[in-house]
């Protein structure tokens, strides 16, 4: 089969993404990366490491974009992009690049889709001047099953099991709360995500919490260096269970903006009332003034 073409539409932001260009005397314009596949039996993506050749960000961005197309040494059943595509073409925006596929792109699977964008946003967000990634058809914005827009995508988007599988995947839009560039109220913001099915909602919000939001307009709440033990779901209450890295605060973010970031964020679910906070097991803990013994209710008064 012919080579699918790859095209620039226009770029955008030329002074600044000059400005992020890599250090090519120390580089020389090489880099090893990843580059991700379709698996052999079309229910995952599987890494592949590949030597940059390519000098330029936009000329990166090309070549990367390319040999995800490619497949891995040309086998095209092996690529992350259907064959079905007729075309590839990119818009680049500062640390964004929008990819746009032929219309064909609407008759894809909805799983084969999934994968397609994962290996994409993966394999361009490792350059230095990608954040993110977003897609469209012919022009127009990509929404998915639910009509719901996907707007732009980071690494963080695809929640999978262990190793790059996300074939029992779902997407989700969560209302999550996060801080204010102060760390005093509370910014709500609705992110879409994909994650595998096999991982609760309940979860899912507390990982995204963790985690932090994908844009600059709020903050995160929570030391990122904190481990989800666990997070069940009974009556009503949810008990997240963390590790005591959860105590050592972010600088400026107060105590009750730690706490209310996951209360408000877990009652978004319709199944949960309130929320019991646990360290290592334990709820005889303090969180300064906090006493993380008795669950939290909802409580909307902080959202700035």
């Amino acid at each position: 089969m012919s080579k699918i073409r790859i095209g620039l539409i226009m770029l955008i932001s030329a002074i600044l993404l000059c400005s992020c260009e890599k250090d090519t005397e120390e580089s020389d314009g090489q880099g090893t990366v990843t580059v991700y596949d379709l698996s052999l039996d079309m229910t995952h993506i599987e890494p592949d490491t590949y030597e940059l050749t390519a000098e330029a960000d936009t000329d990166r961005i090309k070549e990367l974009l390319q040999r995800v197309i490619d497949g891995p040494k040309g086998n095209r059943i092996r690529s992350a992009v259907p064959e079905e595509v007729s075309s590839v073409t990119y818009i680049i925006g500062p640390q964004t690049v929008m990819v746009n596929f032929s219309s064909s792109y609407d008759s894809v699977p909805q799983m084969r889709k999934i994968l397609c964008e994962a290996a994409i946003v993966r394999t361009l967000c490792q350059l230095d001047n990608v954040y993110a990634v977003s897609f469209s058809v012919d022009g127009v914005p990509l929404f998915d099953s639910q009509n719901v827009p996907i707007g732009l995508l980071t690494p963080d988007s695809f929640v999978e099991n262990e190793g790059n599988m996300i074939n029992m995947y779902e997407r989700a839009e969560l209302r999550l709360y996060f801080a204010s560039e102060d760390g005093q109220k509370l910014v709500e913001k609705v992110e879409t995500v994909t994650y595998n099915g096999n991982i609760s909602m309940d979860r899912l919000v507390v990982d995204n919490i963790i985690s932090g939001p994908k844009g600059t307009d709020a903050f995160s709440t929570i030391n990122p260096s904190t481990v989800v033990n666990s997070v069940t779901t009974q009556d009503g209450i949810c008990y997240v269970n963390l590790s005591e890295d959860f105590l050592n605060k972010i600088t400026n973010v107060t105590d009750e903006v730690m706490i209310y970031s996951i209360v408000n964020s877990l009652t978004e679910l319709g199944n949960i009332n309130k929320v019991q906070i646990l360290i290592d097991g334990e709820m005889n803990i303090r969180l300064g003034e906090y006493d993380l013994s008795t669950p939290f209710e909802r409580d909307l008064d902080m959202i700035r």
